[in-house]
């Protein structure tokens, strides 16, 4: 390909397969690997895997990946307690495409958590371990797992150098584990402590699922600007084993925050998604969705703009230019991937409006909406869904708000138990939190609670005494964020 020689190195291993007590471990292994190098490749740590590239002279670049690769067969962990003072959670966040403002109230995070738990893609939403609490023997058995010659591949944009020899260690392809996902009997939303709306729906893999969000973002888009929502959407597409797909969009909603207008967004979402299992979308949207994905940036008149602003066009070009080499590279690596590739985009163009709609009324009872607390949206047809509450508090210390709480019009209380948290409401309802599945997050002086169970979220901020919660969970499930 034109341009500077580039090689990527990358692993079939991300946030996914992390356990929720070692979650940031592959960030932190990539990260002092790469600290390890005397070359700079860049390094993402994402969902699915985590990979290096360097660019630059052919021969240095054979050279500094298998510098890298003998890195990996013997890694030198000595300096594992520097790597962790000098990681940027704000680079996990940034690699997982969570937001970067509020990460633990993502709302896709959200839905990911409540429809699959604390497995694979349904960690997104907690927090990082601090890396001090991560040891080195754990590093060095997650790099020997998924580490190896097996769970690799490498893509060059040329003939790959005489010299290049990556001395891998020995092992298969690893099996990343299945999510199971909680369905409901129907379309169901819920409130939950995220910033904006987000919608999802489990999905096949495949062109039908491409067209289905490109077509649901465009709709939504278009349907909020008509509104005077300012808003923007961002399509989500997130394996989750077997072909299978949460598929949907979140959006960003932009303003001061009582402007912000959330029932109207979700109720937007929902409408959009609903009204492409009733009406076929024409025949000109299904082939602008192909013509969009396969035209260069600088053929995009709309895109084009913004990417010459940023001052990133050329890179954006280049991105694009190897897209079918990374879409190879996919292809060898990972079982299903969070992009859609060509092969996928030429099966979208031979598909035509009925195939879609069938697409739509298929995953629909399927479909799951998020809102931020306080918020009603009123949605037709959408059940509303929640965490397990139950009227009965068990015996332990009360926690009472603090005046600062009682003013914003809280009337709620906190009660700790021996092995649980108890949440009552002013209504009387109890949310429990069994402490073995609790969560505790500190950050920029709010306390929130969290369920790894349920994949819920509450603040707990302005309770007398909440910082006993501290010595209450495990020290691992004691997170500070710091986005």
């Amino acid at each position: 390909m034109p341009g500077d020689f580039t090689a990527t190195l990358a692993f079939a291993v991300g946030a996914r397969d992390e356990d929720v007590d070692q979650l940031g471990i592959t960030h932190l292994a990539a990260r002092h690997l790469l600290l390890s190098l005397l070359a700079e490749p860049d390094e993402t740590a994402g969902l699915l895997e985590t990979s290096f590239t360097l660019t630059g002279d052919p021969a240095q670049v054979a050279e500094d990946l298998n510098d890298l690769a003998a890195l990996i067969e013997n890694p030198d962990l000595s300096g594992l307690a520097l790597t962790a003072q000098q990681l940027d959670p704000a680079d996990r966040a940034s690699e997982l495409d969570l937001d970067l403002d509020d990460a633990v109230r993502d709302p896709w995070a959200s839905l990911l958590a409540r429809r699959l738990g604390p497995t694979g893609p349904g960690l997104l939403r907690w927090p990082a371990v601090d890396p001090h609490r991560l040891t080195a023997d754990e590093v060095r058995a997650h790099l020997a797992r998924w580490f190896t010659a097996g769970n690799a591949v490498l893509t060059c944009t040329g003939p790959p150098p005489a010299q290049l020899r990556l001395p891998l260690p020995a092992g298969p392809r690893a099996a990343h584990a299945t999510s199971p996902v909680r369905g409901s009997a129907g379309p169901a939303w819920y409130a939950d402590e995220v910033v904006a709306p987000a919608i999802a729906v489990g999905a096949t893999a495949g062109p039908e699922a491409f067209l289905l969000m490109r077509l649901l973002g465009t709709r939504v888009d278009a349907a909020l600007q008509r509104a005077a929502v300012k808003a923007w959407s961002t399509e989500w597409s997130t394996p989750v084993g077997d072909e299978r797909l949460e598929l949907g969009l979140s959006l960003h909603l932009r303003g001061k925050a009582r402007q912000r207008d959330s029932a109207l967004a979700a109720r937007i979402l929902w409408q959009e998604l609903r009204r492409l299992a009733v009406e076929e979308p024409s025949p000109a949207e299904l082939d602008g969705i192909v013509t969009r994905f396969t035209r260069s940036p600088a053929e995009d008149p709309q895109l084009r703009g913004q990417l010459e602003r940023l001052g990133v066009l050329d890179s954006a070009e280049q991105a694009h230019a190897q897209a079918p080499l990374v879409d190879a590279g996919h292809r060898e690596l990972l079982d299903v991937s969070d992009e859609f590739g060509q092969a996928q985009v030429a099966a979208a163009a031979r598909l035509g409006p009925a195939d879609v709609r069938a697409a739509a009324v298929a995953w629909l009872p399927s479909a799951l909406l998020v809102v931020p607390n306080g918020v009603d949206p009123s949605l037709d047809g959408m059940a509303r869904t929640g965490c397990p509450t139950g009227s009965y508090t068990p015996q332990g210390e009360l926690l009472r708000p603090s005046l600062a709480r009682r003013l914003r019009g809280a009337k709620d209380g906190l009660v700790l138990g021996d092995d649980a948290c108890h949440l009552v409401a002013a209504d009387g309802t109890v949310h429990t939190f069994a402490m073995r599945d609790a969560m505790l997050i500190q950050r920029r002086g709010e306390t929130l609670l969290g369920d790894v169970g349920h994949g819920c979220l509450v603040d707990v901020s302005g309770f007398t005494g909440v910082d006993k919660l501290v010595t209450r969970v495990p020290p691992r499930r004691h997170r500070i964020a710091h986005d």
